[in-house]
């Protein structure tokens, strides 16, 4: 008799609410009514687990990293929306199923923020039966996703925003916000790290240009990476413009364009840019990307909301993302704003390959291990004293280098 094969025996970590068994609300109550066991329990040696093993336990997984797909009993659907702990799943047939995800996908995928997002596709059982008529269900798998726009979150999880779109529309403002450049180059390292096309969208084109965010330019351009021996010897440059963000992103190789809700110039070209694609929309709170779509479908019916005078920062009216149809082809994935966008798992010494007009130059540097910030033979840093690289554009790396080593731990010599 053939004996079952066993799965395989990993480790992950206790959810928070498992880590440690509940205070008794009537210790005190319970230490009177068995005040005979006093002399007892002074007797025993009380044992506490310690250490990182005890902060993690055994699962039982099959060979895969997921279970074999049933489909005489379950469903195949996308995530459309996803509320706290309930995700809605479109089935392709005109039904939006409300379905919990199994907890043994939420065990293995526990360094997430969750284990499903909006873009997934995902099989699910039916619970209807139990629910009342009520379209519900379980999510049983999520299938391997060929795209993510990720970001690391305040308790440096990984927080995949969106999954399985084509393109990222990076959408900015002339002003109210103002534009952060260096923001724009985090989300094009995002997008070429998650696998997704990257278009620049400028939007408010109506609006007097007031120029790029001081805080934003200050920011790096004073972090010339803090511990090189020979950085850029105190170089001239132009003042950063929106015109000249857009000029140096066109020049090497990116999709920009300008837009405005208000007037209607340049949607046509962002209609043709969207047409025929799953496009995920994601910049600053206030940039106007909910007003955006409205102007391009009218009958969403998007909320919208104005920029405050006093913090020049927009508010949040999209509180969570979600799939939406265009009635011209294609869909679209409209995002809450954000403030702050942390790059995940981004490491600094493949920083390099996400900027384009780095890949030919690095090739000629003198040594292979290269970080273009103080090594001698730079051939990257030569091409930006010589013009043939932004400045600005080098000064944005330098500080992502920074940044990404810091939030990874990550040093030369342990990498090496």
């Amino acid at each position: 008799m053939s004996k079952k094969k066993a799965g395989r025996k990993i480790r992950v970590r206790f959810r928070q609410n498992r880590l440690a068994p509940k205070r008794r609300g009537d210790l005190t109550r319970r230490y009177h009514a068995e005040s005979e066991a006093v002399e007892d329990t002074e007797r025993r040696e009380s044992v506490r687990a310690r250490g990182e093993l005890s902060r993690m336990r055994t699962i039982i997984v099959g060979e895969g990293d997921a279970p074999l797909v049933d489909e005489k009993l379950w469903l195949r659907g996308d995530v459309v929306a996803v509320h706290g702990l309930v995700c809605f799943v479109d089935d392709g047939q005109g039904r939006v199923w409300a379905c919990t995800v199994r907890r043994i996908l939420r065990t293995l995928l526990i360094e997430s923020r969750s284990p499903v997002t909006v873009g997934d596709r995902v099989w699910f059982s039916d619970q209807t039966r139990l629910a009342r008529g009520e379209l519900v269900g379980v999510i049983e798998r999520v299938e391997p996703r060929r795209s993510v726009l990720s970001r690391r979150d305040a308790r440096g999880r990984q927080h995949t925003i969106v999954a399985n779109a084509d393109q990222l529309l990076i959408v900015s403002s002339v002003a109210e916000p103002k534009l952060k450049p260096h923001l724009i180059d985090r989300y094009l390292v995002a997008a070429h790290k998650g696998n997704l096309r990257p278009v620049v969208c400028v939007n408010k084109a109506d609006l007097a240009e007031q120029g790029v965010d001081p805080e934003d330019v200050l920011a790096y351009t004073q972090t010339i990476a803090a511990d090189c021996d020979d950085p850029l010897d105190e170089p001239e440059h132009e003042a950063i413009t929106v015109g000249s963000v857009l000029d140096e992103l066109r020049g090497v190789g990116y999709t920009c364009l300008t837009t405005s809700a208000a007037t209607g110039a340049g949607l046509d070209e962002l209609r043709s840019v969207l047409t025929g694609h799953i496009t995920v929309l994601s910049g600053q709170s206030g940039v106007g990307k909910s007003s955006l779509l409205n102007a391009i479908q009218p009958g969403l019916n998007l909320a919208v909301a104005k920029v405050s005078e006093e913090t020049e920062k927009g508010k949040h009216t999209t509180t969570h993302a979600r799939l939406l149809r265009l009635d011209f082809g294609g869909y679209v994935v409209d995002t809450p704003g954000i403030r702050a966008f942390d790059l995940w798992e981004v490491n600094p010494a493949e920083l390099e390959v996400f900027f384009p007009e780095f890949v030919e130059p690095l090739r000629h540097c003198h040594f292979k291990d290269c970080l273009h910030r103080d090594e001698e033979g730079c051939a990257v840093r030569a091409a930006v004293e010589a013009g043939q690289i932004s400045l600005r554009r080098y000064l944005s790396y330098l500080k992502m280098f920074e940044e990404t080593a810091a939030g990874t731990g990550w040093q030369r010599d342990k990498a090496k």
